[in-house]
């Protein structure tokens, strides 16, 4: 399992930086919950940022 860290671009509503393994994605905050799950976004709504436990097949799906 891995840390992914999640925030969102500034300037954006609906643009996710993602963060895992020293490689970094962008990607909508609707692709993100479809690859993730709606709860990947729940603190990243309230908090302004998410951490998220990932396993290798999840990480690639970021490629």
């Amino acid at each position: 399992m891995q840390e992914l860290s999640c925030t969102w671009v500034p300037g954006t509503f609906d643009i996710v930086r993602l963060k895992v393994a020293g490689q970094t994605v962008e990607m909508t905050a609707t692709r993100v919950t479809r690859l993730f799950g709606p709860q990947a976004l729940h603190d990243l709504y309230l908090k302004g940022s998410a951490k998220l436990k990932v396993d290798a097949s999840q990480v690639a799906l970021l490629g």
